[in-house]
């Protein structure tokens, strides 16, 4: 029986690869897709692998990035609802980590705080202009030290 190899390395090379095929295709959106198509990649990892959290974590936050994007964009009628569609697609997409990994509870934290940033501009409130450029990256940013200093 030969030895389990890993898949991110190869996937990762598929995943940039296909959204530039689907660029030179015409495909709208293509950039977008890169986010889904890395997040995928990931996933096999998580999945063809021993389920480390290390890997869904990156695999769930690339997807939701993507389709938040991309949701807009298939639906025309979503347009308007564009940033509380992004929003809502990162909390989804980790709290769908803490469904897999319920003992990485901190993943509650950003999830819930997307959700009610979300939540709160689809009925009016927004983040004040200044902020809305830096919510995300330092969501993200925070996802990330968490998972670098969590044990």
């Amino acid at each position: 029986m030969g030895v389990r190899r890993g898949v991110l390395g190869g996937a990762i090379l598929v995943a940039v690869g296909a959204p530039f095929l689907l660029q030179a295709l015409g495909a709208a959106n293509a950039p977008a897709y890169l986010f889904v198509a890395l997040g995928a990649a990931f996933l096999a990892a998580w999945y063809v692998g021993t389920r480390q959290y290390v890997y869904m974590v990156p695999a769930a936050v690339l997807i939701g990035f993507g389709l938040g994007l991309l949701i807009p964009t298939w639906v025309p009628a979503l347009a308007d609802a564009a940033a509380p569609i992004f929003l809502g697609s990162l909390a989804i997409a980790i709290a769908i980590v803490y469904l897999f990994h319920r003992d990485h509870r901190g993943l509650l934290v950003p999830a819930g705080l997307l959700a009610l940033v979300a939540a709160a501009d689809v009925i009016g409130l927004h983040l004040p202009d200044a902020t809305q450029p830096f919510f995300v990256p330092i969501v993200l940013i925070a996802v990330g030290v968490y998972m670098l200093v969590e044990r």
